[in-house]
């Protein structure tokens, strides 16, 4: 008789699990694998961005880990290098705003933002890697995606139902233009 260990039976393979990487260690691991120094200030951006639920701004970060530490173009420039190294996704308020959020161990997910009050929400996330191969596919290189959605929540809907909202613009550019007389 073959004992399980011997056979191809799949009960008969031992794995065993691998231990769960933390965040900030996955963060280590990739800004050494990108060939950079690990630094106070990356290390305190990180720190800054796992102690946040959602997207944050880099003046939020910058205030998380003082100016004793960093500097806001420092700030800046790592958060840039991390996106280039898939450990931070970018996204914007409405209004324009960059946030940032630590996308290290943490199952993707896009936000709704709130035009009227700031807050914001997860939503499920839906691959957009099929675009992006057939983007690649057809000869671009670094592709990378911004997906933003904004609305009114219904805590501001519930508290302003009669909101006023900016009035379509009836007239072109054009018809707003004097005219030149000949």
């Amino acid at each position: 008789m073959i004992a399980a260990t011997q056979s191809n039976h799949p009960l008969g393979i031992i794995t065993h699990p691998k231990p769960a990487v933390s965040p900030l260690d996955e963060a280590r691991s990739r800004i050494r694998n990108a060939q950079m120094r690990i630094t106070r200030p990356r290390i305190a951006i990180i720190e800054s961005l796992m102690q946040h639920e959602g997207p944050v701004s880099i003046e939020r970060i910058h205030q998380d880990i003082g100016s004793s530490v960093c500097d806001l173009v420092t700030v800046y420039r790592c958060l840039s290098a991390f996106e280039n190294l898939g450990m931070v996704r970018r996204s914007y308020l409405h209004n324009g705003t960059c946030l940032y959020e630590l996308t290290l161990g943490n199952q993707q997910y896009y936000h709704i933002s709130c035009k009227a009050c700031g807050k914001t929400e997860k939503v499920d996330y839906f691959s957009v890697e099929g675009m992006e191969r057939m983007l690649q596919d057809r000869g671009y290189s670094e592709v990378t995606h911004v997906v933003g959605f904004f609305g009114v929540c219904p805590t501001c809907q519930q508290a302003a139902p009669t909101r006023e909202m900016a009035p379509p613009m009836q007239r072109s550019v054009d018809s707003m233009m004097p005219e030149i007389q000949a």
